[in-house]
């Protein structure tokens, strides 16, 4: 079976693409920056996508690659006669930043990121057929060696602080391994339609950073407040999908995944 992943230097895409390769089959990450042939190619895993940039700055950019180029590529593969196209979405296209998403939280994407990636999963799943199998896969935060974004900002609070502050939350995370497993799951299987993965457990920032830097757990909720306002709603918020409605991925424990991502 043969298997392209957009997004050559896709930190998601690459890892998946090298787990993939260790299960056999052929993997590879191409640049959507040249013209690609989908000609022969089994399965397309769409991991190029416009994130983190200032949307008064990258407004069309939002929306040429992470909707057009979507539907660009969609057609493309369909045509070329690829069996199964795989779209890495995110859990954005809810817009809430706080509590739980559960199967009444409609999407409504706040962010020109979550709005254009929302426009590229409908586009996707009108596609679906027998012979063109579509799957769309909102992944919560992401984290793994070298992952960029907000699992480094995490591991800096971990080694600065002298204790770990416990606010009792409840994430929602995705360790790269596990996700890469899903992803091969989806392609062994053949499946079709939309999927909310995340570890094997409800983590809180307390255990992940304990996990990280093996210090102490303190209950003074004073610490928390001498760390920046965006960083103390990123990291010690609660965020998380509903046991109704998450694919629970425990090929890699979540302790075993933190530790492993910080060596």
């Amino acid at each position: 079976m043969r298997i392209i992943l957009t997004g050559k230097n896709s930190y998601i895409g690459r890892n998946t693409r090298d787990y993939l390769i260790s299960q056999g089959y052929e993997a590879e990450c191409v640049s959507v920056r040249e013209d690609v042939s989908f000609k022969g190619v089994d399965v397309v895993v769409h991991c190029a996508a416009i994130v983190h940039k200032r949307e008064d700055e990258y407004r069309d950019e939002y929306e040429n690659v992470n909707f057009l180029l979507t539907r660009k590529l969609a057609d493309k593969a369909k045509a070329d006669g690829v069996s199964q196209f795989i779209f890495m979405s995110t859990m954005a296209v809810y817009g809430v930043t706080e509590g739980e998403i559960n199967e009444n939280t409609p999407p409504e994407p706040k962010t020109l990121y979550g709005k254009s990636k929302l426009k590229a999963e409908k586009y996707v799943m009108s596609l679906n057929c027998d012979s063109f199998k579509t799957a769309v896969i909102r992944p919560p935060m992401v984290y793994g060696s070298k992952c960029p974004g907000n699992f480094e900002r995490l591991k800096k609070i971990a080694e600065i602080t002298p204790l770990i502050p416990d606010t009792g939350n409840k994430k929602s995370l995705i360790y790269m391994g596990n996700l890469a497993y899903f992803i091969g799951d989806i392609i062994k299987n053949k499946k079709e339609g939309i999927y909310m993965p995340m570890d094997g457990e409800y983590v809180s920032t307390a255990k992940l950073m304990k996990y990280i830097s093996h210090k102490p757990v303190s209950k003074i909720m004073g610490l928390v407040k001498l760390l920046p306002l965006g960083v103390v709603k990123k990291a010690f918020g609660t965020l998380y999908y509903s046991e109704s409605i998450a694919q629970k991925i425990n090929h890699v424990s979540v302790e075993e995944a933190v530790r492993s991502s910080v060596k």
